[in-house]
């Protein structure tokens, strides 16, 4: 396929540029040798040597370059990671004002083909210009890519799905927000969280009325499991189960979880979410990812229809309780409400207590619910059952 001046196509975008390259403490001489540099490496990349060239756009860009594949949405992560590979053998052998560092974004979408000022073959529309404003928001090493693309491609392998995780909402300009992924893994890609044009909002207040307008849970299990009794690394398991009581579908839930401990990133505390048939929600949003504070969106794969009953979701995360206390606050009314509680007798943990909590005061007293004692081996589970929960009830367990 020829690609002509004028052609409207769906192509899979690769957008590069050297970090820092303008800096005046450079001298031009050393900027040059970067940028050839990088365009020596780019041109051993099998992704690109490999492709067919009547099926690519490629520009340059002053400070970079990108490619545009008609073919394989999996090419522009393939060559994002071979020229980070290929840049990393080449700083090997140079001094530190002489390495090249760059940033990488990937988006797949359409554009025009036109011609530019030489009479090259160029690109513009949506595809390629998202991909330049994901790639600015990145610093060394960021191999970033919008949600379309990394769901295409998450969908074709697991290992995908291991390498490229969303991280945040992003502000871009002309103030779009979109939900940002990053790709990276052992010798490629930077886990760390950009911060620029970060969204970080919650918005568990302005959807709380909706929530209680919408929502009952006919039942809701909390498990807790305590995995390490020394570190008080704890399996957390939320199962609830809802009642739409709207006059509209309900198309996705907004989770909160809040930590004792510092957690960079959302995937460091190994969460998972399906609904009530074991099919995986996929994160949509993430408006909140500080150390201490996680709040994102997921999205059910079959809303749960006006009036509908006996759909729900799941949600697991792994985390340290160092301070020995877990609180369950209720945003919405619970018709049957479980917390069971898991750990080994070898530990430390005597004798966990549950209190009905006060949010507004802070003060708490001793529950009047008797929890059931179960035995096996070295194993205690403490359940705790309860009827008619209102919303804005706090239980909060000590161990």
């Amino acid at each position: 396929m020829k690609i002509l001046p004028g052609d409207l196509i769906h192509a899979h975008f690769f957008f590069v540029d050297i970090v820092s390259l303008s800096d005046p403490k450079s001298s031009t001489k050393t900027q040059i040798k970067k940028i050839e540099g990088l365009t020596n490496c780019f041109s051993e990349c099998d992704a690109y040597k490999s492709a067919d060239k009547e099926n690519i756009l490629l520009n340059t860009t002053g400070d970079g370059f990108w490619v545009g594949f008609l073919q394989g949405p999996e090419l522009p992560l393939q060559l994002a990671m071979q020229l980070q590979s290929k840049l990393e053998e080449y700083n090997k052998s140079k001094i530190p004002s002489e390495t090249i560092n760059v940033r990488i974004g990937l988006h797949s979408g359409i554009c025009y083909v036109v011609k530019n000022i030489t009479g090259d073959l160029d690109a513009w529309g949506p595809g390629i210009v998202l991909a330049r404003r994901i790639m600015d928001i990145g610093d060394d090493g960021h191999i970033l890519l919008s949600s379309r693309l990394a769901e295409d491609l998450r969908e074709i392998s697991d290992e995908y799905q291991k390498i490229i995780k969303p991280i945040h909402d992003y502000t871009l300009k002309h103030d779009i927000t979109m939900l940002v992924y990053s790709a990276y893994g052992d010798g490629f890609g930077n886990k760390k969280i950009p911060t620029k044009g970060i969204t970080e909002k919650s918005k568990m207040k302005e959807e709380l009325t909706q929530i209680q307008k919408s929502t009952i849970y006919s039942s809701v299990f909390v498990g807790l499991t305590i995995k390490d009794s020394d570190t008080m690394l704890t399996h957390h398991k939320r199962v609830y189960q809802m009642k739409n009581i709207s006059d509209n579908p309900i198309q996705y839930v907004l989770h909160g979880i809040g930590t004792d401990v510092k957690k960079e990133s959302l995937h460091d505390l190994n969460v998972k979410i399906y609904d009530e048939s074991g099919q995986s929600m996929k994160i949509s949003s993430i408006n909140m990812n500080k150390p201490y504070s996680k709040e994102f969106r997921t999205t059910f794969v079959r809303p749960i229809k006006t009036h509908e009953q006996n759909r729900g979701y799941t949600l697991e995360y792994d985390v340290e309780e160092p301070n020995r206390y877990f609180e369950n606050a209720f945003l919405a009314d619970c018709e049957k409400f479980t917390l069971s509680f898991e750990y080994t007798l070898n530990g430390s943990i005597i004798s966990p207590v549950l209190f009905d909590l006060n949010q507004e005061t802070e003060q708490k007293k001793l529950s009047k619910i008797i929890p059931t004692i179960t035995k096996s081996n070295q194993t205690i589970l403490m359940e705790w059952n309860f009827e008619n929960f209102f919303r804005g009830s706090t239980l909060r367990l000590e161990w």
